[in-house]
This record gives structure tokens, sequence and C-alpha cells, in this order.
């Protein structure tokens, strides 16, 4: 019989050497291992023994953090920054009287100071004692010196008016139409000095021991020459033909804007012109300067409700009507003897308008 072809056996599997079998499992991933961008043992060993602590801590949460958590944290350091900038500038710059800027006011002139003095959150300057101001008098004729200003969180004889050390007069206490009425106080010129300064102060007589909050703003002073080598006869016959002019103004407030304003005016010069009658004063002396507080009132109130039009217009974004409004405030206020027209032009230069 034919022979049975038995297969050859086959052969014994290679072995493989130390070398490749590392090689093979270098190329083999192991399982669970972190995948790309990780740092191998060795770097982290190495950043360790480098700086050791929690820098080296901060140092391998940095390397493997991906590019938004290096953005969040780059964001929140500027965030940390910025507040610790502002809290340096509280610590040098901030506090009750650090905020404020430039000197304080001293000197009194023929503008109004904006700034205000007192005790209070709001005033610009914290003076709960008194505020002291000077002022120089220079008049070549007979002129009476008005003493102009704003009050609130006042009461009755609450703040006493002094002149070189001699009382003049007080600031009446509060009303309902405080932050808008304009108060004037007229200095006996015998209480002045020609040519050198005169103190001017409001002595709050409550404070200390007390700590009521009060305060003035808008002060100034104005010098009213007043009229010579007018007769007693003269000066009674100007001053009721000034009077008449601003009664019939003042019945008539609405047919022109003017008429207010001329109106007060037309009672002021009767009343300045009286002012140089001598002693005993007529009756139409004390009239006059009834009516010419009347007239302050209404002209404080349209000055009042001018400007909160305006503050609604600019608050709106209707600009151009803001300054339409400032504009026409002009008319209701043509001189700047009247605080108004300043503070329209404070509120200009304030918007940018």
């Amino acid at each position: 019989p034919a022979a049975i072809e038995k297969p050859a056996p086959a052969p014994p599997p290679a072995r493989r050497t130390g070398s490749q079998s590392s090689r093979a499992v270098a190329r083999t991933p192991r399982a669970g291992g972190s995948s790309g961008g990780g740092l191998s043992a060795a770097e982290r060993a190495r950043i360790r023994r480098e700086t050791p602590g929690l820098v080296a801590n901060l140092r391998l949460f940095w390397a493997e953090a991906n590019s938004k958590v290096r953005a969040g944290v780059m964001a929140g350091g500027g965030v940390v920054v910025l507040g610790l900038f502002a809290l340096m500038y509280w610590l040098v710059l901030g506090g009750d009287d650090k905020v404020q800027k430039g000197e304080e006011p001293v000197r009194l002139s023929n503008q109004p100071i904006n700034d205000s003095f007192g005790l209070g959150d709001d005033v610009t300057w914290n003076r709960p004692d008194m505020k002291v101001f000077e002022w120089e008098f220079v008049a070549a004729t007979r002129a009476v010196v008005i003493l102009h200003y704003q009050a609130q969180g006042i009461s009755k004889d609450e703040v006493v008016v002094s002149v070189n050390g001699v009382d003049v007069g007080k600031v009446p206490p509060d009303t309902m139409a405080s932050q808008e009425r304009s108060l004037e106080l007229m200095i006996p010129p015998q209480q002045l000095r020609k040519g050198e300064p005169n103190r001017i102060i409001f002595d709050n007589t409550r404070n200390p021991p007390g700590e009521d909050t009060w305060r003035i703003w808008n002060v100034w002073v104005e010098r009213a020459l007043l009229p010579e080598q007018l007769s007693t006869q003269q000066l009674v016959q100007t001053a009721n033909e000034s009077f008449k002019k601003g009664r019939k103004n003042f019945d008539t407030p609405d047919i022109g804007a003017r008429n207010r304003y001329e109106a007060w005016k037309s009672f002021r010069e009767s009343w300045l012109m009286l002012e140089a009658h001598p002693d005993p004063k007529p009756d139409l002396y004390f009239e006059a300067q009834e009516a010419m507080k009347r007239a302050q009132m209404e002209l404080d109130r349209t000055c009042s409700k001018l400007l909160l039009e305006v503050e609604g217009y600019y608050n709106q974004g209707h600009f151009k009507q803001a300054a339409s409004t400032l504009d026409h405030m002009r008319e209701y206020f043509p001189e700047y003897d009247q605080p108004c027209a300043t503070r329209a032009e404070n509120k200009r230069a304030e918007y940018g308008l």
C-alpha cells in the first residue's frame, strides 16, 4: 500500500527577545491612562523637585489646564487686580472729607458758590458748627450790601448770621419749598469795613453739643449802589413809579415770560430807592420789600419747574428739547441778578448741552 504521507511538524514559534517585547509594550496604550496633553510622571517629579510646596501645585495645575480654564483664571485675576486698585484709591482718596477736590471756598464774590456747607450726607464741606466767609467791601458811593444764599434743614433760631462779630440776622426755618427758595439778608452798612476783609459767619447755635443736620449753598454777595443827589420828594416819587410798574407786571405774569422778572426788578428798584430815604421810612418802603419777596417766590417756583423739565428731557434722551428749554429759561431770567440764570448755565455745562 501506498505509504501514508504525514505532514511535516510545524516549526516551534520564534521566541521574542527582550528588546522586541519592550517595544511592543511601549506601542500598546495603557488601559485607563490619560490621553494626550497630560504630564508624564517624570515631568511631574521634575517640577516638584524644582519648586516644592504650593508653587509646584500651581505650576502643575497651569501646565495641565486647558485653554478655557486658563482664560477663566486670567479673567478672575484681572478682577482681583482691579479690586485692589479700587481699594487703594478709596484708602488714599476716599472717606468723608478726602473725596473733595480743590480748596474749600472761603472768599465771597458776586458769583454764587455752588458748594454746600454744614452737616449731613449731602454737604460738600463738613462744617457742623459754623462756616466762615470773607468778603472785601469796596464802594466809592453809598451802597447796600445784600447777602444771598439758599438753606435747608434749619429750624427757627438755629443758624445766626454775623458780620465782623455782630449778629445781623437769622436764617429762616424750613418751608415746603426750602430746596428752591432764594434767601437774602441786607447787611447794615455800619457793620462793614471798607477796603479790608469782612468776616461773614453762619453759626449753628445747636452744634455742638448737638449734631443737627443743616446746609447752606449758592452763597454770594451783591453790592447795590444807592441813588445820590435826589431830594426826599424825588425818592418817594421815583419809588412810587417803580412800584406801580412792578404791580402791573406781577398781576399779568403769563402775558410775557419776562413779566415775573420785571415785576421783581421794579419792586426791588422801589425798595432801593427808599433805602436812601432818611429815617423814618415811608410805608411804601415796607410794601416794596414784601412785594419783592412775593415776586421772588414766583421766580423760584418757575425756576424749579423749568429745571425739572430739563432734567426729565435729559433722562429720556431728548437732548434737543432739554437744550431748548434751557434757552427758553433766558427769557424768564434774562439777567444774572437772579440765581436761576446761573443754575441754568451750570445745568447746561453738567449735561454738555
